[in-house]
């Protein structure tokens, strides 16, 4: 006869839910995810409209590609304190003033590219300080995300968010395309603002009853932003995930910024076109959220992560050398399936390798370390705008190759965790 320890941990067991929609299982993450995916929306918008309208009236695929790098490089400076203040303050609050913020980010630059994007210096101001709240949106999020299910289901809860997250930004890309195509880029931006703030309150109800982090309220911000940033160098794995991060970073993730370069250019298509790229895109990434999601609490999750690097850095090398629209449609799924679950992976590592009521604080030195993404939004700007945005994705995507190369060799850490 068992004993009744025994017996708790049989029904305990048996009463987990499982399955790929796992996370679902938990009300509160159901709350978190529908919050997270309205901010993802509000995202997709803000990314087509100002991209497309940024080539259209300078034609320049230099400027384009620093309008990325411009809202990134604030993540440098905001995304640690962003991290830290989520580990110690409200979340929900934190979400409901970044979407209020954003609303009204959105709603200036409007305003001048209503204007012709004049003055043009004052585009990228603005864009930095979108930059700023998606500093706190991120970790943010993660934190809800994690702190609304139990341990062992993180790793399928982070891949239902993505999923989620990918799915409407694949819907939202494409009908931002339309948008801007009928009603003009400052309509769809303020269209964004307002699904920011929506966003906004939906957070604010939905992190009532998710578990918040427990720092101490007696140290200070500074205090937990440096605990943060001692992570990455204290901690192995997180070292090893934040340094993979950067280098995909500068080198994969890139690629968005001469999307509409690759649309105009390469594949002589319009903003329509642009839109269904995106679009097919956010259903690759879909593709690779569900991956994960079928994984459920896979093991060799280091291993796993490494693979999904090598396969993202095939895809953008050799999605747009065609110069064929079809061919680019179905390459580019692989490229948003490999980004989709490279990001969802390393948030899963990252805070299972940390402590609970550092959670937000890993994502925030995740965002610090991505933040130096802008100097591959403007090395790929400058090399497709001399060599051709073939060349440029192709080196991208062989760097890309090279660092899953470099981090399965130098990290046995990473190997087995």
């Amino acid at each position: 006869m068992s004993s009744p320890r025994s017996q708790h941990s049989s029904k305990s067991s048996f009463s987990r839910p499982r399955g790929p929609f796992a996370a679902f299982a938990f009300p509160q993450f159901r709350r978190v995810w529908l919050a997270s995916v309205v901010f993802s929306l509000g995202n997709w918008g803000e990314r087509l409209a100002t991209g497309w309208v940024v080539l259209n009236e300078t034609e320049s695929v230099f400027l384009t590609a620093a309008t990325f790098a411009v809202r990134q490089a604030p993540q440098l400076i905001a995304a640690p304190i962003g991290g830290a203040i989520s580990d110690r303050f409200s979340r929900g609050k934190i979400l409901l003033f970044t979407g209020i913020y954003k609303a009204i980010v959105l709603s200036a630059l409007a305003v001048i590219a209503a204007n012709g994007l004049e003055p043009l210096w004052l585009v990228f101001v603005i864009l930095a300080f979108s930059g700023v709240g998606h500093s706190f949106e991120i970790p943010t999020i993660q934190g809800m995300v994690t702190g609304s299910v139990p341990k062992d289901v993180r790793m399928n809860a982070v891949a239902v968010q993505s999923t989620g997250m990918r799915a409407v930004g694949a819907v939202g890309a494409l009908v931002a395309g339309f948008g801007i195509d009928q009603f003009g880029a400052p309509t769809t931006l303020v269209a964004s603002g307002i699904i920011f703030g929506v966003g906004g309150v939906f957070a604010l109800v939905a992190n009532k009853g998710v578990r918040t982090a427990t720092v101490e309220r007696s140290g200070s911000v500074i205090r937990d932003v440096i605990d943060g940033l001692k992570l990455m160098t204290e901690l192995p794995i997180v070292r090893m995930i934040l340094i993979t991060a950067v280098m995909v970073e500068i080198f994969g993730f890139a690629y968005g910024s001469i999307m509409p370069a690759v649309a105009k250019e390469a594949l002589n298509v319009d903003v329509k076109g642009l839109g269904t790229l995106t679009m097919m895109a956010g259903i690759g990434s879909v593709i690779g959220s569900a991956f994960l999601m079928a994984l459920g609490n896979f093991q060799r999750k280091g291993i796993l992560l490494i693979g999904i690097a090598l396969a993202y850095g095939l895809f953008v090398a050799t999605f747009a050398l065609s110069g064929s629209y079809v061919v680019a449609l179905v390459l580019i799924m692989g490229v948003g399936a490999s980004a989709a679950a490279f990001d969802a992976m390393q948030w899963t590592i990252l805070q299972l390798n940390v402590p609970d009521d550092m959670r937000g604080r890993a994502v925030g030195a995740w965002v610090f370390a991505i933040g130096f993404g802008w100097i591959g939004h403007l090395g790929l700007g400058a090399v497709a705008e001399f060599a051709g945005v073939q060349w440029a994705l192709a080196g991208a995507g062989l760097s890309v190759i090279a660092t899953g190369i470099v981090a399965f060799v130098v990290s046995p850490g990473l190997r087995k965790v």
